[in-house]
């Protein structure tokens, strides 16, 4: 926390100083007369109350604030560049770059492209196969994750996504976490699960807990931990809490408890191989885990597919890159196999925070599993 908090107090500091340059020189191209220390502390009180929200890092404020400073960056690098070929400046040019349109401009423009990405939501397949004896046709999962239900997404939304669902007859749904989050009003919630309750499916759906579902992010959350229980399970979906599903002699689901749970409530996980009620040798494993993690144990225990959410691919640009570069020990989104594991990674039905996704799409994810031809 202290960490995080001491990032955010660099991050505002070094934006309001670039902000003030920024607004030095539209200030010189729109305003006649000397640039005195008068006009130099309004421009610096400007900056500074334009990015002291961006210490909350998780806002939409920021999200600008840090666009517009992103994109004059940029902008100024390009110009450094051309100047060192040309020498010369073009005067139109030279009044754009002080006008400061660009940025706010560009800034616009990517905030209504995010805004579109995040309503706009895909079906994504995969086919995965398996040498074990399954049946024929093989089996349908249906995936959904990370809808952070009142952010972005509807009644109406809901109820169009699962119809879509529904649609390619899965044999199991799974709901992987952060369905709700702590800005979900109870009568969201209760919203949320009746319309996800309507998705018909083979076995029925199955859900594990995201780190945002159960509120513990705020201090007033407007729904209580045993309240969402009764609504989950009310509703005909079944909770996988460090619990394994048998659907029948080939086929069974795995639910992790959330990790960041775990950690809050000082209580381990069970090991994910101590898990599996059946022999390996004989039924197709599917393990879902809100946080794409522990790859090779999970591998080692007989999984034969994990399905994760909990990146939202970055859901902001360049977030999933940053992550798939520095953290190793994690799937930022889509297809990879450990070993004899198959992981798949959705980037999530919606978003949370803010409106805006640039980074990647939203998504449900059907998964095709096919017996080996060999």
């Amino acid at each position: 926390m202290v960490l995080f908090r001491m990032i955010s107090l660099v991050l505002v500091l070094l934006a309001a100083l670039y902000l003030y340059f920024l607004l030095k020189r539209c200030s010189m191209l729109w305003f006649r007369g000397a640039f005195t220390w008068r006009r130099k502390l309004v421009l610096a009180v400007l900056a500074l109350v334009i990015c002291v929200p961006v210490r909350n890092l998780f806002g939409f404020w920021a999200m600008v604030v840090l666009h517009v400073v992103g994109i004059a960056a940029v902008v100024d690098l390009v110009r450094l560049a051309v100047l060192k070929v040309q020498l010369r400046e073009n005067r139109i040019w030279h009044v754009i770059y002080c006008s400061g349109l660009i940025p706010v401009a560009g800034t616009l423009l990517i905030l209504a492209y995010g805004y579109w990405n995040m309503h706009h939501v895909i079906k994504t397949e995969y086919t995965v196969t398996t040498d074990k004896k399954i049946r024929a046709e093989g089996y349908e999962a249906a995936l959904l994750t990370d809808l952070h239900y009142g952010t972005t997404m509807g009644g109406e939304a809901l109820a169009e996504v699962c119809g879509r669902i529904a649609e390619s007859r899965p044999d199991v749904v799974i709901l992987g976490g952060d369905i709700v989050d702590e800005h979900t009003t109870l009568e969201q919630v209760q919203e949320a699960f009746q319309i996800l309750s309507g998705i018909d499916s083979t076995y029925g759906t199955f859900y594990v807990y995201g780190n945002h579902d159960k509120g513990r992010y705020s201090a007033d959350c407007d729904f209580t931990e045993r309240q969402l229980e009764e609504i989950i399970t009310g509703s005909g979906i079944r909770i996988l809490a460090d619990e394994t599903c048998e659907l029948n002699p080939e086929l069974s689901i795995t639910g992790r408890r959330d990790r960041s749970d775990a950690s809050m409530d000082g209580i381990g996980r069970a090991p994910s191989g101590a898990l599996i009620t059946a022999q390996e040798d004989e039924v197709y494993h599917i393990l879902a885990d809100h946080q794409p993690r522990s790859f090779q144990e999970n591998d080692e225990a007989g999984y034969d597919l994990m399905v994760s959410g909990h990146t939202h691919a970055g859901q902001i640009w360049p977030v999933g890159l940053i992550t798939t570069l520095f953290d190793k020990g994690t799937v930022n989104y889509g297809y990879e196999k450990k070993g004899d594991m198959d992981i798949i990674v959705s980037s999530g039905v919606a978003g949370w925070g803010y409106p805006v996704r640039t980074g990647k799409h939203c998504e449900f994810v059907i998964v095709h599993v096919t017996a080996s031809s060999l």
